[in-house]
């Protein structure tokens, strides 16, 4: 090992003790909160589970401790204690946990991300890093600058007051690290204006608000500015889905958190997110998370 690599693993030891002192002073079993910085929440999971899944937003995360697998589109990766998770664009993904145990859970912060900031931190950056078309998710091991920010930024909420003063600046520094770092690419891609990977997320909030209704290929290449042709290959290599595909994963997710918390009737689920047959919605959904919803639907009603 290293003299850096000594470092590094000492920096993320210790960002890994104080937050396992925020977790016991919140009292948290499992799953994520807020700690009281900005847009920062810390997670914790003590066990394996089923896979769940959600709608992840714009963020930038930092393993400290376990792993974690998840699947976006076509794509499955797993992120390991030391590796920092940028996601430039909202993505439906399925996680599951592995090397989770009350001994040692899986812990990890998550940072947010205002756009609006980010963009101000490029702009005084210079808006000099350009970067091809890529995926909207980079993962990989953090620099010791990384880390350092998430470390400064994550002790302020000792103190309300440095937190109020000295919060902003610090989250600015995180912005300013991951973004000239090489995972910063997936961030990068998206604040520029007439980046591919900017079109296409145009066309991707367009989906999240339509996605139960039927929506054309082509209207969503009109959106993006792009041909037919151009759009697709765009849109796959940024999400690893097809838009048909990026779709079914919103009207599946939203129906699993549906399910998993309501116990709403399938029937009455399949149709609130756009399917017409709740057979074809159950054989895609079991598909999808390798179990028949009605599972889901008798825990929540248990």
């Amino acid at each position: 090992m290293t003299e850096f690599e000594r470092d590094e693993t000492l920096q993320l030891q210790s960002l890994l003790n104080d937050a396992k002192t925020c977790i016991s002073d919140m009292g948290l079993k499992d799953g994520f909160r807020p700690c009281g910085v900005r847009n920062m929440g810390v997670a914790q999971t003590r066990m394996t589970k089923r896979p769940s899944c959600s709608i992840v937003e714009p963020m930038v995360g930092l393993v400290l401790q376990g792993s974690k697998s998840v699947q976006y589109g076509t794509e499955r990766v797993r992120y390991l204690a030391g590796d920092v998770i940028v996601v430039g664009s909202a993505l439906p993904m399925v996680s599951g946990l592995v090397n989770a145990s009350p001994e040692e859970p899986y812990i990890a912060l998550y940072l947010a991300v205002d756009m609006q900031v980010m963009r101000g931190v490029y702009s005084d950056m210079g808006g000099s890093l350009t970067d091809e078309d890529g995926p909207a998710l980079e993962f990989g091991q953090a620099e010791e600058e990384v880390i350092d920010s998430f470390a400064r930024l994550f002790k302020l909420r000792r103190d309300p007051i440095e937190e109020q003063a000295l919060g902003s600046a610090a989250v600015r520094e995180v912005y300013f690290r991951v973004l000239r770092s090489e995972k910063g690419r997936a961030l990068r891609r998206i604040i520029h204006a007439d980046s591919k990977a900017n079109q296409v997320a145009k066309a991707i909030a367009h989906i999240r608000k339509e996605y139960r209704s039927t929506i054309k290929a082509s209207d969503l290449a009109a959106i993006s500015g792009m041909s037919a042709s151009v759009f697709y290959d765009a849109f796959k290599r940024m999400t690893a889905n097809s838009p048909l595909q990026f779709q079914k994963d919103l009207r599946l997710t939203e129906a699993y958190q549906l399910l998993q918390q309501t116990g709403t009737p399938i029937s009455k689920v399949a149709h609130s997110v756009g399917y017409e047959s709740a057979a074809q919605f159950s054989r895609e959904f079991s598909k999808k998370f390798g179990i028949p919803p009605r599972t889901l639907s008798a825990e929540a009603a248990s």
